[in-house]
């Protein structure tokens, strides 16, 4: 009995043992708060993968944390700016109060030291990718360590230099501290490595010689050494003349992070280079540089932050460390520059490459391995073909359907055969090659995609048919277009196969069988009738027209003529004014009348061919001096013949006497509608010196808008009490389309018309001495 009660003791004790063994540590297990600054902004690219490599670093590590996330935003923001977010973020988190805080970069670093909150000197700070760390400021604080990142401006220029060759490299800076202490420390790391550019100086941007050139296709002016050149980042005429410009071999080093060097590096006609990691692989433009990437720092810092975490004191580690940097580039930009692989350092960082480059030589070895396989499934798949005694029966069906098929095709002469089975549409041979396409089968939606869209809805309704069948045979006609050269109409006939009787097969798929045609020749043919015949009638009912507009406008002057001249000849006692002015109606009318005939005569010689021009080299400026002439004294009272020639009178190629003719039509129209102002005539070169411009411009009453199409139609008047016969203008336009040119015409109610001829012009001709 004691014995019992001593086992169920010992169990007991063991339980509890167990118990507290297997329980949770004191403190390893609770949720640490860690608070991260980041110096950026918050869709800043590289911050998403910082966050899941701590969070993934510190889980290995056994530390469960919550991290929150402050984005300083620094570039938007002044340094006082800065310190009073941080102090307010601060306040606003003391509820939650982190266990460790992590700042990143300089600028988050110098915010949270001097915004003097209490959490500053009573929370664990770690920081890492710092450039410049204020180590007065850090000893200040014992609760302070972490990386810096130190800028190794000598490294990156022997790299570009080893990359690129002897060049100008450009940095660009201004008169803040930061800038000037970047400058100062970048000056002494370079000392006998590469001296200031004496030819490319702060104050004169432009390239000896060169301004404003940028060069891809060729190669570039190399200097004897290598050397550095600094750019005011406050002068945009020096930043675009130093960045546009690349006639000498130059590259860009970028010695920080802002939205003018994120521009720069984009922008820059030239490679461009940086020390800092938040620059590469972000789209910015940089090639690379030396430098510790984000990635490293993240481990180094959540190592870190685990180990003090985890209970290892402060005073262990030093305030300050030096973070491992590394060789790091982007691959799309060494592409863009033509800077190779193998040029690059053996321990160099690629980001951005392409797994089909990162992993040639293993895609080749499986793409050989799966060709071999590929391969071995052919042979073993023909020798099993060989082996199938269906095989032979298959092909004596397929032999009998080809027969069939093949004597359509030498019945049809030049009708081609085609068949439809399954979905897929097979032509004979000689198909293919008028239309010089390949021998490929086409499927029915293909077929489809090949007939006019106003075609395709009645095929569409009965394609189900060449599946599932149908009772008759079938015509259609369609415009197809199937070799990519335009549609064209195609006449198909076809029916439905029957199975041979006697013939099992398990394929109960319908077969159509059919031949197609293509009777374009015949639809042009038919189009060409039918265009024929309304040419016909149009031609008839133009001579109607003709006919009847001759009628009335012969007419109406021989009633004149005819009418006046009974009047002289009656009995009628008439004064002498009367009998003057009837002679003059008749002396008008007749010459309207022979105006007349002339003109339809013209016409009708110009549209037959048989109006005769003779060419010659004219003056111009001469011929409008005669017109002028001829017509001013011609004006109506109150109206004045202007004229208008340059000075070097232009030598033209044409037809003196109808140019001539041209130009008095012009000048005729012009005083019918003018009452008071001026007409004039003038010529100039057109502004490409291709053609002669001779106007004819009046200030009469104009022409309305509706009516500018029809004044060079036949028997147009635009007033029909005004004299002349509306043929004038036809024959005008007829005799400059004879000379190549065309009128154009310009009109404002109220204000006038201009005429406008562009006759071909060139240049350098003479007038020959005959």
């Amino acid at each position: 009995m004691p014995y019992k009660y001593s086992f169920q003791l010992v169990a007991v004790v063991i339980l509890l043992l167990t118990f507290i063994s297997c329980g949770p540590p004191a403190d390893s297990s609770k949720e640490k708060h860690i608070l991260v600054i980041q110096s950026y902004e918050k869709h800043f690219s590289a911050y998403k993968e910082m966050k899941k490599v701590l969070s993934d670093d510190l889980h290995k590590r056994r530390v469960r944390a919550s991290i929150y996330s402050f984005y300083l935003d620094c570039e938007q923001f002044t340094e006082k700016q800065q310190r009073q977010k941080t102090f307010d973020k601060l306040n606003e988190l003391s509820s939650w109060k982190p266990d460790i805080i992590l700042v990143n970069d300089d600028q988050a670093l110098n915010a949270l030291i001097t915004c003097e909150h209490p959490f500053v000197k009573s929370i664990p700070v770690v920081f890492m990718g710092i450039n410049y760390p204020n180590i007065s400021f850090i000893e200040k604080h014992p609760n302070i360590t972490g990386f810096s990142d130190k800028p190794d401006y000598r490294t990156n220029i022997k790299l570009i230099q080893q990359l690129i060759g002897n060049c100008i490299i450009i940095r660009v800076a201004d008169d803040t501290f930061a800038d000037n202490m970047i400058l100062a420390d970048m000056n002494e790391q370079i000392k006998g490595l590469c001296a200031s550019n004496n030819i490319f100086s702060t104050d004169r941007v432009r390239l000896s010689g060169k301004n404003g050139i940028s060069i891809t296709n060729i190669p570039k002016i190399k200097p004897d050494s290598i050397y550095i050149s600094t750019l005011n980042a406050k002068s945009a005429h020096a930043l675009i003349k130093g960045f546009g410009e690349n006639y000498y071999n130059k590259a860009y080093l970028a010695t920080k992070r802002d939205y003018m060097t994120i521009s720069l590096g984009r922008l820059s006609a030239f490679p461009c280079f940086t020390v800092m990691n938040e620059l590469i692989g972000c789209n910015n433009g940089i090639v690379g540089g030396y430098l510790a990437t984000l990635e490293e720092q993240t481990h180094e810092a959540a190592g870190r932050i685990a180990d003090i975490l985890n209970g290892v004191p402060l005073s262990e580690f030093p305030q300050i460390q030096q973070s491992k940097k590394s060789y790091v580039f982007d691959y799309n930009v060494l592409s863009k520059w033509g800077i190779g692989l193998s040029q690059l350092p053996d321990d160099a960082i690629i980001l951005n490459m392409p797994l089909t480059v990162r992993y040639k030589i293993f895609i080749s070895i499986l793409a050989v391995i799966f060709g071999i396989l590929l391969l071995a499934v052919f042979i073993y798949q023909r020798r099993q073909y060989r082996r199938e005694a269906q095989h032979k029966k298959e092909a004596q069906e397929k032999l009998r359907q080809e027969k069939a098929f093949l004597s359509f095709a030498l019945e049809s002469g030049n009708i081609f055969a085609f068949r439809y089975k399954n979905g897929i549409f097979e032509f004979d041979n000689e198909f293919y090659h008028s239309l010089g396409i390949p021998p490929i089968p086409i499927t029915a939606d293909e077929f489809q995609e090949t007939i006019h869209p106003d075609d395709q809805e009645e095929f569409i309704v009965n394609r189900g048919k060449l599946d599932t069948g149908f009772p008759a045979r079938q015509i259609t006609r369609r415009r197809y277009d199937f070799n990519g050269k335009g549609h064209e109409w195609w006449e198909f006939r076809y029916a439905q196969n029957k199975n041979i009787e006697g013939f099992s097969s398990n394929d109960n798929s319908v077969v159509v069988s059919g031949l197609c045609l293509n009777i374009q020749q015949i639809k042009n043919t038919e189009n060409n009738l039918i265009q024929a015949r309304h040419k016909a009638e149009e031609s008839d009912r133009m001579k109607s027209v003709f006919l009847a507009n001759m009628s009335h406008e012969i007419r109406t002057p021989l009633n004149a003529i005819v009418g006046f001249s009974q009047l002289l000849n009656s009995d009628v006692s008439l004064e002498p004014e009367e009998k003057v002015e009837f002679l003059d109606l008749i002396s008008k009318n007749s010459d309207l009348l022979l105006k007349l005939i002339s003109d339809i005569l013209d016409l009708s010689r110009i549209e037959s061919g048989c109006l005769s021009f003779s060419y010659e080299n004219i003056d111009l400026s001469k011929l409008i001096e005669d017109v002028h002439h001829t017509h001013r004294l011609m004006m109506p009272e109150g109206v004045e013949l202007r004229m208008q020639v340059p000075d070097v009178p232009a030598i033209i190629h044409t037809d003196r006497l109808r140019l001539t003719q041209v130009c008095t039509n012009f000048i005729n129209n012009a005083r019918k509608f003018t009452t008071q102002g001026y007409i004039e005539i003038k010529y100039e070169l057109s502004k490409d010196s291709r053609f002669i411009l001779l106007s004819v411009s009046d200030t009469g009453k104009g022409i309305p808008e509706e009516k500018k199409a029809l004044v060079f139609e036949r028997f147009q008047k635009l007033d029909e009490f005004a004299q002349g016969t509306g043929l004038g203008l036809a024959i005008c336009q007829s005799i400059i389309k004879t000379f190549g040119g065309n009128i154009s015409l310009e009109s404002t109610i109220g204000k006038g018309s201009t005429f406008t001829i562009a006759l071909p012009y060139t240049p350098g001709l003479e007038i020959s001495e005959n």
